[in-house]
């Protein structure tokens, strides 16, 4: 009894601590791409399930989506999906889920694009009289949608807004970095983008992309571009712009670290010659030690070591006269090759310390 008893209140504290905890979107919307107009849809699950005090709402870019007889949104269980029977060009934008409780909120977004329907049939097998009057209708349809208000009938004027912000990038030199945002706004807001406070022109390295979002992408990032990345977007009834961070890492060249050396290391019969060296690199250069061009191995009087930051060290012990000669370290990757040496000179009788 005292076992049943207790097992009981642990499995009403569990489901106490499940719904005690800000929403969570286990899974994410997928953005969708359609070539004319059709049905959408959109799903995402969410925790904790059964939060009596759990909100979800869809928003399009931003604003709240109200249920309509083309719309379907379902939150049951965790699971929250938005249908549209035929989603339209004047659709596309940014579409969020969101979710609050007196815990928190979260919220996850992805685009929706559709592209205004071309080439229509112009052929079809309706009774004569009614084929073109038909026609007009499925036009009319494609343009405006089935609520009969076409998006060129809108007048009221609205300012710029950005509905998706660019976000921080870093990327390696070489590599390269993309942007987007999307922009609305009547008339249709021009955007522009500035590097370090220069307008952006389309070139080779940089690519200025619209297909309902604005893309610009960076390529072959040098050092030099690093800075901030401004977007600005402006028509007649006023201007907004977001500014981010731009991170290019300078890829760093082991060569000139490894060129680094020091001159001869002198050395006494029976002492130890230690070599050091310090390699940088991506990915990490293999490091390999001859003398007089003759790869060196391991051994009793031969020790090799390689740590993972890139230092490491070759030390011969008991160093005899006939361990004279030039001592090289060669690293190599993927993207290239170098080395650096080093003369060891033994002395007879005299007290050195070896350290190259």
């Amino acid at each position: 009894r005292t076992s049943s008893k207790y097992l009981i209140l642990c499995l009403f504290t569990s489901g106490n601590v499940e719904k005690q905890q800000k929403p969570h979107f286990k899974k994410k919307l997928t953005s969708v791409r359609l070539k004319q107009f059709g049905p959408v849809h959109f799903e995402c699950r969410l925790t904790p399930i059964g939060d009596p005090t759990m909100i979800v709402e869809w928003l399009h870019d931003g604003k709240p989506l109200e249920a309509a007889n083309r719309l379907r949104m379902v939150n049951e269980f965790g699971y929250c999906s938005l249908d549209y029977e035929a989603a339209y060009a004047r659709d596309s934008g940014v579409i969020t889920c969101r979710a609050t409780n007196k815990f928190g909120i979260d919220q996850t977004s992805a685009t929706l694009l559709v592209r205004e329907g071309k080439g229509l049939v112009e052929e079809t097998q309706l009774p004569e009289g009614r084929s073109a009057q038909r026609i007009d209708e499925i036009k009319r349809l494609a343009h405006e949608g089935p609520s009969g208000v076409s998006g060129e009938e809108v007048t009221e004027k609205i300012k710029p807004e950005i509905v998706l912000l660019p976000e921080p990038v870093r990327v390696l030199e070489g590599e390269t970095a993309k942007f987007r945002c999307r922009v609305t706004g009547y008339p249709a807001p021009k955007v522009n983008w500035y590097l370090n406070g220069q307008l952006v022109l389309k070139s080779k390295r940089f690519r200025l992309l619209f297909d309902g979002i604005h893309y610009l992408e960076v390529v072959d990032c040098k050092s030099y571009d690093a800075g901030e990345m401004k977007v600005l977007a402006e028509n007649p009834e006023g201007v907004i712009e977001h500014t981010v961070k731009f991170e290019v890492q300078q890829k760093e060249d082991f060569r000139t670290v490894l060129r680094q050396t020091k001159g001869p290391a002198p050395c006494t019969v029976g002492g130890n010659a230690v070599f050091e060296y310090r390699v940088a690199g991506v990915p990490l250069p293999s490091v390999q030690w001859l003398k007089d061009s003759c790869h060196i191995q391991p051994g009793k009087f031969c020790n090799m070591v390689n740590n993972v930051d890139g230092s490491g060290f070759l030390k011969i012990i008991n160093v005899q006269k006939n361990d004279s000669g030039l001592y090289s370290c060669r690293a190599s990757n993927l993207r290239g090759e170098a080395s650096c040496s080093a003369d060891l000179i033994v002395f007879l009788g005299t007290n050195y310390k070896c350290w190259t």
